[in-house]
């Protein structure tokens, strides 16, 4: 089984902590894995629901872009800044 690496989520770039580390994020595994690892902390609305978004686009429930799009609302939350990368 794969994690929706489809062509219909633009990478993602995400700063965290300051300009100390930054992360791509191209599919729903890679949402996954920078919300459960790398965020800065697990309790706020956006985040919730990021999760949730997360494992409704693995299930096929919701497209790879709704993930997306709810984990950039999660970074506007904690004011984490991000960039839309052309590849």
């Amino acid at each position: 089984m794969t994690l929706n690496t489809s062509h219909a989520f633009p990478t993602l770039g995400l700063i965290i902590n300051g300009a100390e580390r930054s992360r791509l994020v191209r599919s729903v595994a890679d949402v996954a894995e920078v919300l459960v690892r790398d965020w800065p902390c697990d309790d706020g609305e956006e985040y919730i629901n990021a999760l949730v978004a997360c494992l409704e686009a693995h299930k096929n429930n919701i497209p790879p872009s709704a993930a997306r799009e709810a984990l950039i609302r999660a970074a506007d939350e904690v004011s984490m800044p991000y960039l839309t990368l052309v590849s």
